[in-house]
């Protein structure tokens, strides 16, 4: 059974993390790039302002699928006693914990455990650093088909993450019928160590038989052909890697490149620009016989994907005006997520990619007018607008949230669509 088959078939479950006592745990020192303590976010977030624009994801979202939190999942799981114990090991182990901390999470429940692991310590206490970034559950976890790829965080900051990812995983009924990886399982054996690094902004499915990898600042080259070949053995006849500049600003695949429906992507047009720092390029990993043969591609993104069978018309971010695009891809511009086929969300602030979306013929909505339309001319019945092939680009309010250099994409894991 494939759980997920492409990036854009109707969403019916998905995990997502809302905003909390993490972001507010943090101080000046977090968004400092030379801080030891750096937590990758650009600056201090309202909370208050990044939960009512989460809380507009999750009522879009709700009317597709269904939808967990991260905090509740992994509570259900930790109420586990040897689950919880595994846990503690680890985060102890990784944090370099004192003896009489390890005695102190011992002895919480699942609900206190998960608090302070996500905060960093109780209230008034920092034993760790927090981790604001889980609300981008995206990174935790890819789905391919139905094999579960597990994060490893390439960031310090996000390494206490994947403990909590691996808990879900091999223990939460959600995650039951997966294969996991076989790639993903070496490496976690090595303990604390993390080598070889992969995280889910990197992980596009586009069919059945075809996916793509970005080798970006954040997903390591042997990481990369290690899970291609892993794909191919279990059936993807095809995988085409998208070599990228190790840079902040594209620090994964699914920053400058999404799908919106079918035939339509939204795209960062510096990726498909040849000789340009920010050019993409293409490599072509497919099925030989027993064989994994390996190929240059001579041609962009766009030129491979018509080339494997996905003929794909872009449009661009900012509108493709070299100033605005560059100003928008930095604020997640690029970065939707399609709840079905032509309904995809994205950041309101992003004005001239509103416009492209537009002239491409989506309706350009805010997430009220979305609920509203979908409630008046299809009786909140999801399935009659996605019969009625209705496309809409509904744009939340986003500015606190793409502080932390995610959008809506980077902020859903999806776990089922079809």
């Amino acid at each position: 059974m494939a759980f997920v088959t492409s990036e854009v078939a109707r969403l019916r479950r998905v995990v997502v993390q809302r905003p909390g006592p993490p972001l507010e745990r943090m101080v000046p020192r977090h968004v400092h790039p030379d801080s030891s303590d750096y937590l990758l976010f650009d600056d201090l977030v309202h909370v208050p302002d990044a939960r009512a624009e989460h809380d507009q994801l999750v009522r879009v979202l709700s009317t597709s699928a269904q939808v967990g939190f991260l905090d509740q999942l992994l509570e259900e799981t930790l109420v586990v006693p040897d689950v919880r114990r595994d846990v503690i090991d680890q985060v102890v182990r990784l944090e370099g914990l004192p003896d009489s901390v390890e005695r102190q999470l011992r002895e919480m429940g699942p609900r206190e455990l998960v608090r302070v692991l996500m905060e960093g310590g109780p209230p008034r206490l920092a034993w760790m650093n927090p981790l604001p970034n889980l609300i981008f559950t995206r990174d935790l976890l890819a789905v391919v088909g139905d094999i579960l790829v597990v994060g490893n965080a390439r960031m310090p900051a996000r390494r206490r993450e994947s403990i909590l990812a691996w808990a879900l995983v091999e223990h939460h009924a959600w995650f039951a019928g997966f294969k996991t990886s076989d790639h993903c399982r070496r490496v976690r054996s090595q303990g604390g160590s993390f080598p070889l690094t992969i995280e889910g902004g990197d992980v596009l499915v586009i069919s059945d038989t075809l996916a793509l990898i970005g080798a970006s600042e954040r997903t390591s080259w042997a990481k990369v052909i290690g899970l291609a070949r892993e794909l191919i053995d279990s059936g993807f006849t095809r995988v085409l890697v998208v070599e990228m500049p190790k840079q902040r600003s594209s620090m994964h695949l699914d920053t400058v490149f999404t799908l919106l429906d079918w035939d339509t992507a939204l795209v960062y047009r510096p990726l498909l620009e040849q000789d340009s720092p920010e050019e993409g390029n293409v490599i072509r990993l497919r099925a030989s016989g027993s064989d994994v043969v390996v190929e240059d591609w001579d041609g962009d993104l766009l030129d491979a994907l018509a080339a494997e069978g996905y003929p794909v018309q872009p449009v661009y971010c900012g509108g493709g005006d070299p100033l605005h695009e560059r100003r928008e891809q930095w604020t997640d511009g690029a970065n939707y997520f399609a709840l079905s086929p032509g309904v995809a969300v994205g950041y309101a602030r992003n004005r001239k990619t509103q416009e492209a979306l537009g002239a491409a013929g989506f309706r350009v909505v805010s997430a009220e007018v979305f609920l509203q339309e979908l409630e008046r001319d299809f009786g909140g019945d999801y399935d009659a607008l996605e019969e009625s092939r209705r496309r809409y680009a509904i744009h939340l309010t986003g500015p606190e949230l793409c502080r932390g250099r995610g959008g809506p994409r980077c902020l859903t894991l999806p776990l089922r669509r079809g």
